[in-house]
């Protein structure tokens, strides 16, 4: 009697218990389902009285669409393999639902094992989550509308918000991108993780002052950097903590370039201008010289008869003659820049005009430096003075001699090439026609990019006092532009020097070549090429020709980018058409690291060098895939088709 007194207690107090509590509570039949007591909270929440619950079981108070999933939850409980079931559908006494989480613990009461069941109800919760969740989709709507990329990130670089604009941009939707760091996600690396992220986190700590505006690149998904302008603000709490930053941001790649362009093309003609006027200053200056040379000169031959011979007299003319001799040579480098010196053209091949002159270059360069004769069968006819061949190649030969310490190999190659519309835009002084080939190598010391620009200018030299005018490379390049040709240079530190000399075909059959008739390259079928180059604005123009052919195409700008990008990208790379002297490393030693993470990578090499050149200075084998630039539209499909198949 008094074991049973202490149970009825016992059930008393339990029940208090459990009817003060907030929760519903319910004590259920681990084997029949069957309901065995239920507090005041879940009866008020179900509208049922206290002997009505006793008559239901967990099928009765869940919609029928819902049990299975109640039925399994419950099941789980029992075996102890689950103690939260989130957001349950209940069914009231009414018909109404609301919904509750439930969490679940086993319970030893009446001599059995019974399973607690703890509702809370969460229907206010789920209205305030659907009201924040429609106020934040009308304000995704709005913000998807706005033609700038918008972005918000939380105080670690989370992205929390970013409209449609920007998922466009970067190739991602976005699912991808909401709690993605942006900073590791979406910016060149190592920047910025390295560079970047913290000067962030020193903003968000208020260490350090927010830019409101400010230009930095994004990494786009398919490995390609995009220039943003930014406009910042911060978003702080009630009591003014930063809490993260809110961005809009402006596409300005297109933008730059094209500034960049104009800069370029403003440069070259400012270099034109320049380079015009010195012509006629030059030219000037020379008749002149001239003029007072030929008196000189005549004064001194006619005194030379009159001098004793052996004597101090004699040894002073005859040094005042070939001082004399030389200055007229001079006045005629400086007439052959400016244009103006008298000159006889002929129809003539270059093949037949260099072999003749081979022996005279090889003595001029010495035994220890090597010539290499690779002339190109079939050669077109050029119209030109024979003279103006030997002036052009002797000034050459000079210098590379001279940018040789010790031995080395000079090579002489020549071939027929026709420009495009498409492949001029590379060669800003070049016009669209057919032309000759006249190369010049060498493996000396090179020239920095700063030397370069520079060359073709009078008088300028990084020789020592005594060992050269600096007229010799102004001469070229007056010659060549005199016949309507241009020219190009390539050259690295320690990776020698190819002058590239294009001079108009002559026509023979008609009096001018009006129209350039290419062949229509081979188009691809869709594959994924990355191009590697170091100068943007071939980056650029390359990219442009092979999606033009059907391609798509990846960039980098510099090799480090190009290995991240391999790493990242998710496809396939079919086929790396890089450049070969590149700073960071070669065009081969990045083939070997790619082909590390791509298997099966095809790759085309390209260089301003050509090709002999760059294979004798160890980079390429000769029998690699290779273009020579600048290439035109047909050339590039052809190489890439056959490189793709081959």
């Amino acid at each position: 009697m008094e074991y049973t007194q202490e149970i009825t207690e016992s059930e008393d107090s339990l029940r208090v218990i459990f009817d003060n509590a907030r929760d519903g509570i319910l004590l259920a039949d681990t084997t029949t389902q069957q309901f065995l007591f239920g507090n005041k909270a879940i009866l008020d929440m179900l509208g049922y009285s206290s002997n009505e619950i006793l008559d239901l079981s967990v099928a009765d108070i869940h919609p029928r669409q819902s049990l299975p999933k109640v039925i399994a939850a419950f099941e789980k409980m029992v075996r102890g393999e689950l103690t939260l079931a989130p957001d349950l559908p209940v069914l009231r006494k009414d018909g109404g639902i609301f919904h509750a989480d439930i969490t679940s613990f086993p319970l030893k009461l009446w001599g059995r094992t019974v399973l607690v069941g703890v509702f809370r109800d969460i229907s206010e919760r789920k209205k305030t989550e659907a009201a924040l969740k429609q106020e934040r989709d009308r304000n995704q709507k709005y913000l998807d509308t706005v033609q700038t990329i918008m972005v918000a990130l939380d105080a670690q670089g989370r992205i929390t918000m970013i409209n449609r604009k920007g998922c466009e941009l970067l190739g991602y939707n976005e699912q991808e991108l909401l709690g993605r760091n942006w900073f590791e996600t979406c910016l060149p690396q190592p920047m910025g993780m390295e560079k970047v992220y913290p000067v962030f986190r020193r903003i968000m700590s208020g260490d350090l002052k927010s830019v409101e505006y400010f230009e930095n690149a994004v990494l786009c998904r398919d490995g390609q950097s995009r220039l943003i302008a930014w406009r910042n603000a911060n978003l702080t709490d009630e009591d003014g903590r930063i809490i993260g930053t809110l961005s809009s941001g402006e596409d300005i790649t297109a933008r730059k370039q094209t500034e960049a362009e104009h800069e370029k093309l403003q440069s070259q003609l400012l270099q034109a201008q320049k380079m015009e006027f010195v012509g006629r200053l030059a030219g000037g200056v020379a008749h002149d010289f001239n003029n007072m040379l030929q008196a000189i000169l005549g004064n001194i031959e006619l005194a030379l008869p009159e001098a004793p011979a052996g004597s101090a007299i004699r040894k002073n003319l005859e040094s005042a003659h070939k001082a004399a001799r030389r200055s007229a040579d001079l006045t005629g480098q400086l007439l052959a820049f400016a244009r103006k010196q008298a000159v006889m053209p002929r129809v003539l091949n270059l093949n037949d005009a260099i072999t003749a002159m081979l022996k005279m270059l090889q003595r001029m360069i010495g035994e220890d430096i090597d010539l290499a004769w690779m002339p190109k069968s079939g050669l077109w006819l050029v119209k030109m003075d024979p003279a103006q061949i030997d002036q052009i190649l002797a000034n050459l030969f000079v210098n590379a001699r001279d940018a040789i310490a010790g031995v080395g190999k000079i090579t002489i190659e020549t071939g027929n090439r026709t420009f495009d519309k498409d492949s001029t835009r590379l060669q800003p002084e070049a016009m669209p026609g057919e032309y000759v080939l006249l190369a010049v190598s060498d493996n000396g010391c090179g020239m920095e990019k700063d030397v370069l620009e520079h060359i073709f200018e009078p008088f300028f030299t990084t020789k020592e006092v005594g060992r050269g005018t600096g007229l010799g490379l102004a001469t070229v390049y007056g010659i060549v532009k005199q016949n309507n040709g241009f020219i190009n240079v390539y050259s690295e530190p320690g990776r020698g020097t190819t002058f590239k000399i294009y001079l108009p075909r002559h026509a023979q059959a008609f009096a001018e070549i009006t129209t350039i008739s290419a062949p229509q390259p081979p188009h691809g079928k869709g594959e994924i090429i990355l191009i590697v180059e170091d100068e943007a604005s071939i980056l650029e123009t390359a990219k442009a020709m092979l999606e033009k052919l059907g391609y798509m195409v990846l960039t980098a700008a510099k090799p480090s980018d190009a290995l991240k990008l391999a790493e990242t990208y998710a496809g396939k790379i079919d086929l790396l058409l890089t450049d070969v002297i590149m700073p960071q490393m070669n065009g081969r030693l990045l083939v070997e690291q790619i082909r590390a993470v791509q298997s099966g990578l095809k790759c085309l090499f390209m260089s301003g060098y050509t090709a002999d050149a760059v294979a004798r200075h160890g980079v390429l084998e000769e029998s690699v895939s290779f273009i020579q630039k600048p290439f035109s539209y047909a050339e590039l499909g052809q190489k890439v088709r056959l490189t793709l198949e081959g």
